[in-house]
């Protein structure tokens, strides 16, 4: 096999097996988070969030098309896939040239090795990482983006080979398109121009720090003419406004600068003028890259149901792509929100900026990713840390090891490596200045950085061997060293990074999502209004009604969105699928002028007519002789002095009272109260929505146990688009499924669900019995042996048996409590001081055993760890008092047995 076969067979093999992991891998159907909002949008080519992602849109809309599977959104993941697999393969074609520049061509057998085979390592301990891994077996945008990136740099580094051809330059142009052309997904590879324009100083200069500082202000001339000039100003040069002013000037300067670029690159031609004819080309072939986002203008314009900022002019393009609806993030200032009292309040944890930036953003937001991937990630929790028992390390080191041979070996090529690190990483760290706390994790954010780390990893390999050969081995023992190493790097990184990470990048067999979304929209009547929350009960539904077809009956209405005009405009003017209008009641010329407004606590009215009251059959003569339902609305935000109302919480009182219960409205069950403007004891649970109904009462009394009934216990076998009483459970009784946090915190609301039916038939209709009914429907479709029972819970639903008459139950549920807290307890591990405390839960399950004596000693256990806590010591005091009165009762010193 000669070496061009060979090192071209190594890349597709590489390509193939991240393919094959990543397919094996992939989700079923839509997935949490923006995958919903990106599949909804690519299947019909509608406007998602700011600053949106049109060429992805584009490429989704083909993909969607393509007979590559039965369900659409594996479809459009399987973007991601060939995306991220083939930027594994660029990563192993980048590698070798890196190290092809200080070791030369390779020839020999033992040079082979060396050079492809570290480069196979670390293109995989890229493609096993756990950022890069979960990107690409979804349908967002940092797979795709990565693959922009990728191929820039690869591109940098052909031409480097090929600058003095005659025809070199075409990759300069080509690169240039790409970054055009990459806009139109995400902004990632813009940031890959520096160490491009690094790759091209170093090329055609020879160092001096006279020629570097000049490079360094052309560098970031042309960075500026493409990032704000071309993306964020040339629409507003279009729109005649620059910089907040107006004038036809303006209009005119981006028509001569592309007109004069045109005749630039002619007259170049003929001058033989090869730097000015790449620089305008390249300039030309940005701006056509850049142009698919007239998109965004023309689908805004056909007025899609998903339509968000309705940027359908150059005015709102404009707003769009600065995403003005979320604010701008200061630079310099590092705690700059103060208006969220989360972050206002997160902001007292540090002395300084400097330290929430060292310990928080630069710490927290993106080292603590940085060992997920090459050193362990604890668990898959919110604000895991890092555990070095799952990696080791080993990747880390060979990365540190492989940066610094890089730079030892070809320090100009490492500059341009290390150039690229920093961007990807710390740079972006300092530029996004996000604030404490985040809703979710943001790693993927920083993968730019983790692609060069990997190839690190590789060059590792390299220093290793090269190490040894030089320090330890003879000349004719370096093929065997080289095999050697190869293979246990390949071990300890890549194939490690498997084992570890593969359980939970598996999303195979995961429905939770689409079955969570169906069941929520099922459990609303036909033509209802349904109050959602945020992103993981908004686009999964925006899914199923968009490309499913799904229950378009319903109106979705967001409330986070619901603070901004053009939502509020769409709600009310658009029959999206012919579903009804939402009602309100603001004129559409006062929607733009509508923000917070001062507010104090009032009580307010919802009126009742007579045909309300007869429908619902509302028997509360204090509402039928009132003839309205009052409840008190709050003031929802606190800014310094002021307390205020939300937009949103405006809207909702408006959408409410406009609507006159003639359309069923509903909140779902992840809307917090304090978005439900004081109306939540007038709310009805049915199936994961609450419905406002004319009734007041608690949260287990306000509820249809026959619509509850219907839901819960009746297993559908085929969805239906219509509504359809019943609901679907897929996986959650497969051991072998993986279920992330966000899936089990879902599983929770169904847990409280069931529990709020148990309730209701343990003490409206007095049938303690049929609450341990509703435990076992409860255990059946949702497991705790798969779906772990917090203790707290755990016990609460022994004690519901206990109830029940279900002592065997009781006794093997309390049996399992003290397995799992016995050890915590022993070990005397501090936990958090909480409703599942393990020490607490194990003091309740001996005391209702009778192992009284057992009792006494997690008293004393709880007394050791504690003894900070406030309030521990006379809690001991109280419960040692009463266990001793119970021992005295009984006359036994000791009461152990079970």
């Amino acid at each position: 096999m000669t070496d061009k076969t060979l090192h071209r067979a190594l890349a597709l093999s590489v390509f193939f097996a991240s393919l094959v992991a990543y397919v094996l891998t992939l989700p079923p159907t839509v997935v949490f988070w923006d995958v919903g909002e990106f599949i909804a949008a690519a299947y019909s080519l509608q406007v998602p969030h700011p600053p949106g992602a049109p060429l992805f849109l584009l490429i989704g809309r083909v993909f969607s098309m393509l007979p590559l599977a039965a369900d659409a959104a594996v479809r459009m993941h399987l973007i991601s896939t060939l995306a991220s697999a083939a930027t594994v393969m660029f990563l192993y074609l980048i590698s070798v040239r890196f190290i092809t520049m200080w070791r030369g061509r390779p020839t020999a057998t033992y040079d082979r090795v060396v050079v492809y085979g570290a480069s196979v390592v670390g293109a995989l301990s890229l493609a096993f990482s756990r950022t890069f891994w979960f990107n690409a077996v979804e349908a967002e945008v940092y797979g795709l983006s990565m693959l922009f990136v990728s191929s820039v740099l690869w591109l940098a580094l052909r031409w480097y080979e090929k600058a003095d051809w005659q025809r070199g330059d075409v990759y300069l142009l080509m690169i240039a398109y790409l970054v055009g052309l990459s806009v139109g997904i995400h902004l990632l590879a813009i940031l890959a121009l520096f160490s491009v324009m690094l790759i091209v100083y170093f090329r055609l200069y020879e160092f001096s720090v006279k020629s570097f500082v000049k490079f360094g202000v052309v560098a970031l001339l042309v960075f500026g003419v493409i990032y704000p000039g071309i993306v964020k100003w040339l629409p507003g040069l279009l729109d005649g406004e620059f910089l907040g002013q107006r004038s036809v000037i303006f209009l005119i300067i981006p028509i001569v600068a592309i007109v004069g670029a045109i005749y630039g690159v002619y007259r170049s031609i003929q001058r033989n003028e090869r730097i000015l004819n790449v620089a305008l080309l390249s300039f030309l072939l940005i701006v056509l890259g850049y142009s698919t986002y007239t998109m965004v203008l023309i689908r805004a314009n056909a007025s899609p149901p998903m339509n968000e900022n309705n940027p359908n002019n150059l005015e709102r393009l404009i707003s769009y792509l600065n995403r003005e609806q979320y604010g701008n993030a200061p630079l310099m200032n590092r705690r700059w929100n103060v208006t969220e009292p989360e972050q206002a309040a997160a902001h007292q944890n540090y002395t300084s900026d400097w330290d929430y930036f060292w310990r928080y953003q630069l710490g927290h937001m993106y080292f603590r990713y940085f060992g997920w991937n090459f050193v362990g990630q604890e668990g898959d929790w919110k604000e895991a840390g890092v555990d070095w028992s799952k990696l080791y390390g080993i990747p880390l080191l060979l990365g540190l090891f492989g940066a610094f041979h890089h730079w030892s070996r070809d320090w100009k090529m490492g500059f341009v490596s290390v150039t690229f690190f920093l961007i990807m990483g710390i740079v972006l760290v300092f530029y996004f200045n996000m604030q404490e706390p985040q809703p979710r994790e943001r790693d993927y954010f920083y993968v730019g950085s983790f692609f060069v780390f990997a190839m690190w990893i590789g060059m590792g390999v390299v220093a290793v061997i090269d190490e040894l050969k030089e320090r330890l081995f003879a000349s004719s023992q370096s093929a065997p060293l080289a095999y050697g190493v190869v293979a246990a790097a390949m071990l300890l990184s890549p194939i490690n990074m498997v084992r570890t990470n593969y359980h939970e990048q598996d999303r195979s067999g995961n429905y939770v999502a689409w079955d969570y979304s169906y069941n929520l929209l099922q459990s609303c009547d036909e033509d209802a209004i349904l109050f959602t929350n945020g992103d993981n009960d908004t686009f999964p539904l925006w899914y199923l009604q968009d490309v499913e077809g799904i229950r378009k009956d319903i109106r979705i209405v967001n409330l986070s969105l619901l603070n901004t005009d053009w939502y509020i405009t769409q709600l009310k003017n658009l029959e999206p699928y012919g579903a009804k209008k939402v009602p309100i009641s603001i004129p559409d010329n006062r929607i733009a002028s509508l923000g917070p407004i001062p507010w104090q606590a009032q009580v307010r009215e919802l009126p009742l007519p007579k045909p309300v009251i007869d429908r619902f059959g509302v028997k509360d003569t204090s509402l039928t002789n009132r003839g309205a339902i009052q409840f008190t609305l709050a003031p929802t935000i606190t800014i310094g002095q002021y307390n205020l109302l939300r937009i949103q919480d405006i809207l909702v009182y408006d959408i409410i009272r406009t609507s006159n219960w003639e359309r069923p409205v509903y909140f779902a069950m992840t809307v917090s109260d304090d978005s439900k403007i004081g109306l939540r004891d007038y709310m009805q649970l049915e199936g994961l929505a609450f419905r406002l109904v004319p009734r007041r009462g608690a949260y287990w009394e306000n509820l249809s146990a026959d619509k509850m009934r219907e839901n819960y216990f009746t297993d559908i076998e085929q969805p239906l688009r219509s509504f359809q009483p019943g609901f679907l459970w897929r996986g959650l009784q497969d051991s072998s499924v993986y279920l992330d946090e966000d899936a089990r915190r879902l599983m929770a609301n169904y847990r409280q669900a069931f529990f709020s039916l148990g309730y209701h038939y343990a003490n409206v209709e007095r049938k303690p019995e049929k609450f341990a009914e509703v435990l076992d429907r409860m255990e059946s479709v949702i497991p705790r042996r798969i779906i772990r029972l917090g203790l707290a819970m755990k016990f609460d639903i022994a004690n519901f048996y206990r109830m029940a008459g279900r002592t065997e139950t009781y006794r093997e549920l309390l049996d399992e409590i003290i397995v799992e807290a016995e050890p915590v307890v022993s070990r005397k591990e501090r936990r958090p001081v909480a409703q599942d405390n393990p020490y607490i839960i194990l003091l309740q399950a001996y005391e209702s055993l009778g192992r009284l004596q057992d009792a006494m000693m997690v008293l004393d256990a709880l007394r050791e760890v504690y003894s900070m806590e406030q309030g521990v010591e006379q809690f001991v005091a109280e419960r040692k008092a009463n266990i001793q009165m119970q021992l005295a009762d009984t006359g036994k010193g000791s009461a152990t047995s079970k």
